[in-house]
């Protein structure tokens, strides 16, 4: 793995984890993860059913 994605993925300081976290939620408010999930090739077995 990528040092630096780790950096961007964990950041230290109060302002780098506020801009990550608000960043974080305009992409679930936008639906992102929902779009990249759609386009995406392979199947990532999100759907899957859990046991009773």
């Amino acid at each position: 793995m990528n040092p630096r994605l780790l950096r961007v993925g964990m950041p230290k300081s109060k302002r780098a984890i506020d801009a990550f976290q608000t960043a974080t939620a305009l992409a679930c408010f936008l639906r992102i993860p929902d779009l990249a999930a759609r386009l995406a090739k392979e199947e990532r077995g999100g759907d899957r059913r859990l046991p009773a």
